[in-house]
């Protein structure tokens, strides 16, 4: 995937995740243990994503080297300046802020499903085996970002679920 593509598709995850935090962070349970463990994880998937964006896409060898040797504050200076440059879009069918934590927000969902996508798109078409997935992970550092986000993402809404499954239990 090009660079202003892949660009585009994490603003768009970005403010997926926004909401999603929004609709978490409102609840009334804020104090409850899995409630902040999903709400760490959804603050922590920004950075990661904005360092993604930090990351030389391949052929760009002599930026490739710089970056990669001067680190991550160089790569978040950089991600965040990429990504300031495509416009961020509203979230449609953002549901309103609830008092309480009822279902795992549909803003986290969608996120979900367009990380993966951009993922799979920025690998290409015909590495989408796990093995391959694998390789590309170790090989290339916006895939090693895309799939930690994803992690972080998935913990995120298991972390809620668990919150609704103890709070449909009591």
């Amino acid at each position: 995937m090009a660079g202003p593509a892949l660009y585009a598709e994490l603003n768009a995850v970005r403010a997926l995740v926004a909401h999603g935090l929004a609709d978490v962070s409102t609840a009334s349970e804020m104090g409850q243990f899995w409630i902040r463990s999903a709400c760490a994880r959804l603050a922590a998937i920004d950075a990661v994503l904005v360092e993604a964006a930090g990351v030389p896409l391949a052929g760009v060898t002599m930026l490739a080297g710089i970056s990669m040797l001067a680190g991550r504050r160089v790569r978040m200076a950089l991600g965040r300046r990429r990504l300031a440059r495509h416009p961020t879009p509203g979230v449609p069918g953002h549901t309103p802020r609830r008092p309480g934590l009822v279902i795992v927000p549909e803003t986290l969902l969608h996120a979900r499903v367009r990380l993966v996508s951009a993922t799979l798109r920025h690998v290409g078409s015909g590495r989408w085996s796990a093995p391959e997935l694998r390789r590309a992970a170790l090989a290339d550092p916006v895939t090693r970002r895309l799939a930690e986000a994803d992690l972080l993402l998935c913990q995120a809404v298991d972390c809620m679920e668990r919150y609704l499954d103890d709070l449909a239990k009591g």
